[in-house]
């Protein structure tokens, strides 16, 4: 009896490891911000491309609020309901991908599956947390998500690499759907792979509303200065995260009709993914929330001057150069919500933060959609400078806002 004990959790780890892997692949495969809006600015919607990322964020709030009523009703079979989202994940990208192969409504087939692929994936994500959190020592939770993050990346690079010999002879159009129809496999491997996570202890979750969020939000913005200056550089870094949607439309423009253009991006945004989670764990224990933002803005910074060269230098604008931007981007975006997660974390009361959290998600995801439908607009003038040295702005403007305003090592110590 006690060595099958001592094996449960190794074989939990193993099991959570693979579909957590598998998940990550499949999605990175078929990533809502840089994959989607390539295909959708490469038949022209512009307008849909920009905004497809934020719809994507705006279901993840509606995601993260309808995740407790639901994993309420599961009780012990948590991991049924992440086979479900997931299988559901998959589905949306089959429909994806045959609208793209169609032609068929694509606009509006587009943005509703980034809005609906947004509320699955946050219902999934807060049902993997609890399973992980049920099943495993807190030492390994933090493992077992850098560990799948690096792998599915590197998964995704191998996958996609695998193709790239074969795209010559075709039509660069459909060799984009590859991408898509790989993705919804993965995740209908993740899905099965779920099943056999098996059931966990039922336990109490907290219900917290959409009204309660917002409340709550407006309460703190209104008495605690901290929160005031954080959402203020929440919404100055929203620039910084939607740089990959906005580039990936601006190499659509310049790129769709090259084989394998899209590939190279998939796997730039991968190679982003495993370098930044090795130098933003660096960054963050050398020098704080403020560091990692300071550091975000700047990578952001770089990916925008390296496309401004671009625009004035037509030997350079190249699909590998594209890819350089792209590592720098996702680098950069992946820092956002790690520093608001220690900024939040050092400030607030531990039974505040999941609604704070939930508030400042709420208020980026407005902005994000505003900010995106006009960067969708904006992009596909490929030989116009301008909207590129507007995102370059912003992106100076955030990191200077994070000097000023974001709290150093030394603060976030003094709170803890």
């Amino acid at each position: 009896m006690t060595e099958v004990s001592a094996r449960a959790p190794g074989r939990a780890y193993r099991v959570l490891l693979t579909q957590g892997t598998l998940y990550t692949t499949g999605t990175q495969l078929a990533n809502v911000s840089v994959v989607l809006p390539f295909i959708c600015a490469q038949e022209g919607y512009y307008w849909a491309a920009g905004l497809l990322y934020p719809a994507y964020c705006v279901g993840i709030v509606g995601g993260n609020s309808l995740a407790p009523y639901i994993l309420a009703r599961a009780r012990h079979l948590k991991h049924l309901v992440i086979a479900a989202t997931t299988l559901l994940m998959a589905t949306l990208v089959v429909i994806s991908a045959f609208s793209a192969w169609t032609k068929w409504f694509i606009a509006g087939i587009f943005l509703a599956v980034s809005l609906a692929t947004g509320v699955v994936g946050g219902v999934s994500k807060v049902a993997f947390s609890e399973v992980v959190s049920s099943k495993l020592a807190e030492q390994r939770r933090s493992d077992l998500i850098l560990t799948q993050g690096a792998i599915g990346a590197i998964l995704a690079i191998g996958t996609t690499l695998v193709l790239l010999p074969f795209l010559a002879q075709r039509d660069p159009a459909h060799s984009h759907l590859d991408l898509l129809w790989l993705g919804s496999s993965g995740l209908l491997a993740a899905a099965i792979a779920a099943v056999f996570i098996g059931p966990v202890r039922a336990s109490e979750v907290d219900r917290v509303t959409f009204k309660d969020t917002y409340r709550d939000g407006v309460r703190a913005a209104r008495s605690q200065s901290w929160f005031r200056r954080y959402a203020i550089v929440q919404l100055l870094f929203v620039p910084v995260s939607l740089g990959t949607s906005f580039y990936s439309i601006h190499a659509s423009v310049n790129h769709s009709d090259t084989a394998g253009s899209l590939h190279v991006l998939v796997i730039s945004s991968s190679i982003g993914m495993v370098a930044g989670a090795l130098f933003w764990r660096f960054v963050s224990r050398a020098l704080g929330v403020r560091g990692m933002l300071v550091n975000s803005a700047l990578l952001g910074s770089a990916a925008a001057a390296i496309c401004v060269v671009m625009e004035y230098r037509d030997d350079l604008n190249h699909i590998w150069i594209y890819g350089i931007v792209f590592i720098l981007a996702t680098m950069a975006n992946q820092a956002i919500f790690s520093a608001s997660l220690a900024w939040i974390g050092a400030f607030a009361a531990q039974d505040h933060r999941a609604t704070l959290l939930g508030f400042g998600s709420l208020i980026i995801a407005v902005e994000s959609s505003l900010l995106g439908a006009a960067l969708g607009a904006v992009a596909q003038s490929a030989a116009v400078v301008g909207p590129i040295i507007t995102i370059l702005g912003l992106n100076v403007l955030a990191g200077l806002a994070a000097v000023w305003v974001a709290p150093g090592r030394e603060g976030l110590i003094r709170q803890q």
